[in-house]
């Protein structure tokens, strides 16, 4: 039986009585998250500070760290530490989802940076998606979004170049994608069709969400059309998965 000097019987670990011990460490955080006891900043101890609570390796709290997580009881940040998750944010995909929309509605600062834009050759599955022969010339835009200064997501789209010829100046210019087509008569533009699925992050995703890369990430693929059925972006999504809850809307 292992705990710190002032511990209960609640932030004891039992070993072997049949309890990971991982899944001890789990709960019992996750308790004490419960009861708020991490303060208003909510930040947990560093791994090696709890290592050193519980008497166990960094591997077993990571593994611990890992699954409140997954509850979405903590959000873990890549050089910044651990911190209790206020609260998942609801993000609904329907037929018009726009980001900034989106958290505004739920009273978030929303805002957006796009990382890199090029100019290169539809591979086979995006030209399928945009309607376009293979090698056609696409815009590919990396971007990244935040919500209250967290980011949330962080995408990559492709968007035909002869009919949106300088988009990424244009976008530069005007301060965000969707006023960026309207330059070009896109006035609006709905989704046609979203796939859903987790993934581990790649290390640039890992990076740009501040996620540790044992944190499955949620990615939504999708194509964008204008109102005449013709499709303007085709993109993958990847969301913090212990900041967002993703809510499929049915349009009437």
């Amino acid at each position: 039986m292992t705990s710190n000097d002032s511990a209960t019987p609640a932030t004891t670990l039992e070993r072997g009585a049949g309890v990971a011990v991982w899944r001890q460490i789990e709960q019992i955080l996750a308790a004490e998250i419960a009861a708020s006891g991490f303060g208003e900043e909510g930040r947990l101890p560093s791994e090696g500070e709890l290592a050193k609570r519980f008497d166990v390796n960094r591997h077993t709290v990571r593994r611990a760290m890992l699954g409140l997580a997954a509850l979405g009881l903590v959000s873990v940040e890549q050089g910044r530490g651990t911190f209790v998750q206020p609260g998942a944010i609801d993000y609904t995909i329907g037929r018009r989802t726009r980001f900034t929309e989106n958290l505004r509605r739920q009273h978030h600062a929303a805002a957006g940076t796009m990382l890199s834009a090029v100019r290169v050759k539809a591979e086979p599955s995006v030209a399928k998606a945009l309607g376009l022969r293979a090698g056609a010339a696409v815009y590919r835009i990396e971007s990244l979004n935040e919500s209250d200064g967290v980011p949330l997501t962080f995408a990559r789209s492709w968007y035909p170049a002869a009919r949106f010829p300088d988009l990424p100046e244009v976008v530069q210019r005007v301060g965000g994608t969707t006023k960026a087509l309207a330059e070009f008569g896109v006035n609006d533009y709905l989704r046609k069709w979203s796939r859903i699925g987790s993934v581990l992050p790649e290390p640039e995703v890992a990076r740009r969400l501040n996620l540790n890369r044992q944190q499955p990430v949620l990615w939504v693929e999708n194509v964008d059309v204008d109102l005449q059925g013709t499709p303007v972006k085709y993109g993958f999504t990847h969301f913090a998965a212990d900041r967002v809850q993703l809510m499929v809307e049915h349009d009437l």
